[in-house]
């Protein structure tokens, strides 16, 4: 076997392997959000009319790998972020401007599952 054949046999796994690591972290997110808005809607009592943005995010390194954000009609410069595993609910939340807001000013804050950092609320 020629070098130039096993250098495109080689680099031939390596596009597939990185294809299939790309599709799988897609179908992971797609799933994520699946999860969280059916939390949302069918054990929080929300209609989807009342979500804005519902967005999947996967982070390499961090904990969870997988969390959705989520911003609600009637607090459209909030930012909620929810597991999106076993575990499903708020761990955090942030204003899209970075002004401290109270958790009492919240209108969407879970205070049963939220475990908010306090990163988060400069």
């Amino acid at each position: 076997m020629g070098k130039i054949k096993k250098f495109l046999i080689i680099l031939a796994i390596l596009i597939l392997i990185i294809f299939a690591s790309v599709a799988f972290v897609q179908f992971k997110k797609h799933q994520a959000s699946d999860k969280v808005l059916q939390y949302l809607t069918e054990v929080r009592g929300y209609k989807e009319s009342e979500i804005i943005t519902l967005e999947s995010k996967y982070t390499f390194f961090g904990i969870p790998k997988y969390h959705v954000e989520v911003t609600f009609k009637n607090e459209p410069k909030i930012v909620y972020l929810y597991f999106a595993n076993d575990l499903k609910g708020q761990f955090e939340y942030y204003e899209i401007d970075g002004k401290k807001i109270l958790t009492e000013d919240l209108k969407n804050y879970d205070p049963a599952k939220s475990k908010v950092s306090t990163k988060y609320k400069k």
